[in-house]
């Protein structure tokens, strides 16, 4: 009985060996035997010129990376501001079957941007290529690196038209409201209720319109990457963006950066537009900028005033709320200037106008965010 008992033991041993040995025989190790290299960009210097975004600008052509087994392989292309990568930027994604990448100008462009190149300014900008198999990006292998000189432009980004029922032009595609630019920022204090919006890319309904990038939107509409917690997704109609917040004045800001493309709701240090006086206070009207001897302007509609007078060079004005320095204060959005867009307390200016003692009719619309100044 005891021998038995050992014999199936030692044949119980001898099993395990032998499955482990031919677990053994079935594991494949996998080398990086060569890395990339880079042999090749097709112009040492690039001075990119806006007229032609499509035009091809840089060629990357390298050798192929070899492994200890035939496999996968595929490959990035990085580009950085300093020659170690401390942050890399993948430029593209290329499979085994090629070793070479063409970019074109736009493409050169938003990379030598993105990375913080100045525009009109020429930066010495840095490549390399790394190999990987798998999806993991398993096994990689850094290439030599090169370098040019590349001279970026200004990118240029769209225009935002706000409408919809949330809005203070409602539905009106012709009366869209543009929100003021800067760079890659657009913004406005503006009205906004509960209720649906979208931004156009004109003031028409075609070709492009702007909404939330989400499965429940519309394709060809699918643009923000980044929204707040007022905001969702009308995914019955797949086109608008649904407003939650309490009806007020908000800025509303969007960054077209092409690493960003988000949106941006907040209330404004002003929250509401219907005061029933507003007053012109600067060296406008006769009032020397006293706010105690603010001039009244009239008020045609819901947060929206009007006055006329004769405006001379270097006139300067704001528009307050009270007849002193206090918290309802609307001027020039950002600073001293005169864009058309009003900003609240906390980011405004004086209004600046030159008017040649012409006679102008002023008009403030503190819901929309604007003002304007027409000569009679």
């Amino acid at each position: 009985m005891k021998t038995n008992n050992l014999y199936k033991i030692l044949l119980a041993v001898l099993v395990f060996f032998g499955i482990t040995a031919c677990e053994d025989r079935e594991l494949i190790m996998v080398e990086n035997q060569s890395a990339p290299i880079v042999m090749d960009l097709s112009a040492s210097t690039l001075f990119l010129d806006q007229n032609f975004p499509a035009n091809p600008a840089l060629t990357v052509t390298w050798t192929a990376a070899t492994y200890s087994v035939p496999t996968e392989i595929r490959y990035k292309v990085e580009a950085s501001a300093d020659e170690k990568f401390t942050k890399p930027l993948e430029l593209a994604t290329v499979a085994e079957s090629s070793n070479t990448v063409t970019f074109t100008v736009d493409e050169m462009n938003k990379s030598a941007i993105t990375l913080g190149m100045s525009p009109a300014v020429s930066s010495k900008m840095y490549l390399r290529v790394v190999s990987y198999l798998g999806t993991g990006q398993m096994m990689s292998a850094i290439s030599n690196v090169t370098s040019l000189q590349i001279t970026p432009y200004v990118l240029s980004y769209p225009d935002f038209y706000l409408v919809g029922g949330a809005t203070a032009v409602d539905w009106t595609a012709s009366a869209a409201q543009i929100l003021y630019k800067d760079a890659n920022l657009s913004y406005i204090y503006t009205y906004l209720k509960p209720g649906n919006f979208r931004f156009l890319g004109q003031q028409d309904w075609n070709p492009t319109n702007y909404s939330l990038n989400d499965p429940g939107i519309k394709e060809n509409y699918r643009y923000f990457n980044q929204w707040p917690a007022t905001i969702a997704p009308d995914t019955a109609e797949q086109e608008n963006m649904i407003f939650s917040g309490t009806e007020g004045i908000y800025k509303i800001t969007i960054n077209a950066a092409a690493d960003k493309k988000t949106l941006d709701i907040v209330p404004a240090s002003v929250f509401g537009f219907n005061y029933e006086t507003v007053y012109l206070v600067g060296s406008i009207a006769g009032n020397n900028g006293t706010p105690e001897n603010g001039v009244e302007m009239t008020k045609t509609a819901d947060g929206v005033y009007e006055f006329t007078t004769t405006i001379e060079n270097g006139t300067e004005f704001k528009i307050l709320g009270q007849k002193s320095w206090g918290d309802l204060d609307w001027g020039n959005i950002g600073g001293n200037g005169n864009t058309g867009f009003l900003g609240p307390k906390g980011d405004n200016g004086n209004i600046k106008f030159d008017g040649g003692g012409s006679e102008y009719k002023i008009t403030v619309n503190i819901k929309r965010g604007t003002y304007s100044i027409v000569k009679l």
